[in-house]
């Protein structure tokens, strides 16, 4: 039996998918309320939470069920719809069958959206393109934003980083000038001091806060430069090589950094310079997370992307070939009220003697090479983080052309 609804109604209700809401609830509220409103037996919609397993919810007039597996057709669907596919319908007994289209939310790896009606009721042309618009609609609804973490504008995030990097480069040249001064004088005033005295001592300290001060610049020298795209080409496996070699003496005992690079990996777009900074800022925050006697795991291999991968990177890339390079490490993990911060707020850190300087480095490098980044749980049974990146290879820089719509992602949830 089908419930009071219609096309019409159903459109009139998917307004109230824009409704802002923090209640986690309302997502079950909405779900159920659309489902009357549209006249079906039964609607769901499932997407992965981190590329692994899907989130399902299931919804009737009356009720909606969460968690569970997704119907057991859903991997073939996914795979009509990832290869160009926009509907897909279901033969169901006993129902009209299910009618699916593609669903992701901002971030997440591709997903789906369907729906079932009475056999009475056959689908039309109509319902087809309604099912889509909802779709689109409900990816971007502020309540489920709630459950999948805080979108972030690639765009916006851009331009911030950019208007700080004027500045961080200004600052950088003049605190340059400063401490090249205080470590000249200091390093001058050595020799004219009885060695081991406290005076000596105390002029050493001031010699070792100015070259920790002249590391700071440099970051800040960094994210000044970011932003120019460089594709020259270079090898991961000697950035990786070079900036394992320049973090040795800092790790911990027994912390070990084990490669996976296949040498037959092709070479990406980007320069030395900028791909040894991206490197070496992922190998410096997975080295400080790893415990003594932990591991961290560096691996590389070229993937093609299609738009829905492509969607779940914050950057500005599209769809086709890749390098993808993955740090793992196996430390307590990112809780995801901090990894939902990483890049909604620029500079954030949680470590004291820190600055956030190098994540923004990272994206900002990143996105002027047409690249992305990813962070997300080493895995739902193993503690740890893992970072991916993704750079065009040199032999694919002429045919990967700047996208033009708008990249969104999100962390937590």
């Amino acid at each position: 039996m089908s419930f009071p609804g219609g096309l019409t109604s159903g459109l009139a209700f998917l307004p109230n998918w824009l409704n802002e809401s923090r209640d986690a609830l309302a997502l079950e509220v909405l779900l159920s309320g659309w489902v009357r409103a549209s006249g079906w037996r039964s609607a769901g919609l499932a997407w992965s939470a981190d590329g692994s397993d899907l989130k399902t919810w299931v919804a009737r007039p009356d009720d909606v069920e969460k968690g569970g597996l997704p119907p057991a057709e859903v991997p073939e669907i996914l795979k009509s719809l990832n290869s160009g596919s926009t509907t897909v319908l279901w033969q169901q007994p006993g129902s009209a069958g299910r009618l699916y289209t593609a669903f992701s939310p901002a971030g997440r790896p591709g997903g789906v959206l369907w729906a079932e009606r009475t056999a009475a009721e056959p689908w039309g042309d109509a319902d087809r393109n309604y099912l889509k618009l909802a779709a689109r609609l409900i990816e971007r609804s502020p309540t489920l934003a709630v459950l999948t973490g805080p979108i972030i504008d690639s765009d916006r995030l851009t331009q911030r980083l950019a208007d700080a990097s004027v500045i961080a480069g200004r600052m950088a040249h003049d605190f340059d000038n400063l401490l090249t001064g205080i470590i000249g004088f200091a390093d001058l005033s050595v020799p004219l001091l009885q060695p081991g005295s406290q005076p000596a001592r105390f002029v050493g300290e001031i010699s070792k806060v100015g070259h920790r001060g002249i590391h700071f610049t440099q970051q800040l020298h960094q994210l000044s430069r970011s932003g120019q795209a460089k594709p020259h080409t270079s090898s991961v496996a000697a950035a990786v090589t070079k900036e394992e070699a320049r973090l040795r003496p800092t790790m911990q005992p027994g912390v070990q950094i084990v490669h996976s690079i296949p040498a037959s990996l092709n070479a990406v777009a980007m320069e030395n310079g900028p791909l040894n900074a991206v490197i070496g800022h992922l190998l410096e925050n997975a080295v400080d997370a790893t415990p003594a006697g932990g591991r961290v795991t560096v691996s590389g291999r070229l993937v093609e992307l299609s738009p829905a991968d492509a969607r779940t990177y914050l950057g500005h890339m599209g769809q086709g070939p890749y390098i993808e390079m993955t740090v793992q490490d196996n430390g307590t993990g990112i809780k995801p009220e901090v990894r939902a911060k990483l890049f909604a707020e620029p500079f954030f850190t949680t470590k004291v003697r820190r600055r956030g300087l190098g994540l923004a480095v990272v994206y900002r490098t990143l996105c002027a090479h047409r690249g992305g980044v990813r962070i997300e749980p080493a895995s739902p049974d193993v503690p740890g983080t893992t970072v991916r990146i993704v750079i065009p290879p040199a032999a694919a820089r002429s045919a990967i052309a700047p996208s033009s719509a708008r990249t969104t992602t999100v962390y937590g949830g």
